[in-house]
């Protein structure tokens, strides 16, 4: 465990995904919080600094990327390499909640409940779908809700596929499911708390997540004991099936009594309008403690 705050951390932010820009801010907001708790802290940005030679000036790594190149495992890997610890869940756990159908695949078979999907590679893949509109379209290695689209026929399936194609070369479309977005924060193992999301349309896409000032969130979600009971349940046994590490956001969709899992995040957001912060302040714990906990999770894996 890393408790020592006179230690000297390099914090990774921006990268080279799609999310750099969310990154960016969630990589300051920590910052911020680091400098405030007493420790000396450098930034290491891996799209524009030699990260071989700053990680060796440092011994613990705080990572703050999101996206491909920094929550697949990748980064992870290169840390594992160096034996420097780092916060965050190791290599296998990162690829895995990366791709949504490796996800629902293996949590299925642990009764996780998921929502009936098809994994698309190319157009005719189409054909084969069993569920009806609407459905919804999204790459299958990304994070942030970013190439995510709501299709209410047949015309907008395909064009919404080809245009996902383009830049990923693997899709997961489901049916839509109307229920509430619950999204629940686990932490070193324990369930910290649940937050509901609220878009001011009727889908929780990029804009909603970043843009919108109409979204409202929920803490905790508006759900009963029963379903509150099963996400503690279901996200607890989800961190210890990927061998999570620090702290991870698990999605879910609740319709009635029923919840399914939409994805699991390893490397979550913590930006001021990050639901992790949210549901970590309705237990009473501020920013800066997240954040040193987040700290004091940190460790060498992989040996």
């Amino acid at each position: 465990m890393c408790n020592d705050k006179k230690k000297k951390i390099g914090l990774l932010l921006g990268g080279l995904s799609s999310e750099r820009e969310v990154s960016l801010k969630t990589g300051d907001a920590i910052y911020n919080a680091l400098i405030s708790l007493g420790y000396s802290v450098v930034k290491i940005d891996p799209k524009t600094d030699d990260l071989y030679h700053k990680s060796q000036e440092v011994e613990i790594i705080f990572n703050a990327l999101h996206g491909r190149f920094g929550e697949d495992g990748l980064i992870q890997g290169f840390l594992e390499t160096i034996q420097k610890p780092y916060t965050g869940s190791p290599v296998v756990s990162s690829s895995i909640s990366m791709n949504k159908v490796f996800t629902k695949q293996i949590l299925s078979f642990y009764q996780i409940p998921i929502i009936e999907f098809k994994e698309i590679s190319s157009l005719n893949d189409i054909e084969s779908i069993k569920f009806d509109f609407p459905m919804v379209v999204k790459p299958a290695n990304e994070g942030s809700s970013v190439g995510i689209s709501l299709v209410k026929n047949k015309k907008a399936l395909i064009k919404d596929v080809k245009k996902g194609l383009k830049t990923y070369s693997e899709l997961l479309v489901e049916p839509y499911i109307d229920g509430q977005e619950v999204q629940v924060a686990v932490l070193n193992g324990e369930v910290l708390g649940t937050v509901e999301i609220q878009p001011e349309n009727d889908f929780y896409d990029y804009d909603a997540k970043y843009v919108s000032h109409g979204t409202k969130y929920l803490t905790p979600a508006k759900i009963s004991d029963f379903v509150n009971d099963n996400l503690f349940e279901y996200s607890k046994k989800i961190n210890t099936i990927l061998k999570c590490n620090g702290v991870i956001r698990i999605d879910y969709i609740v319709k009635g009594d029923n919840a399914y899992l939409l994805e699991a995040n390893t490397l979550p957001g913590m930006t001021a309008s990050s639901l992790v912060p949210k549901i970590a302040r309705n237990k009473g714990m501020s920013f800066e403690e997240l954040i040193d906990d987040i700290v004091k999770s940190a460790k060498v894996h992989g040996i």
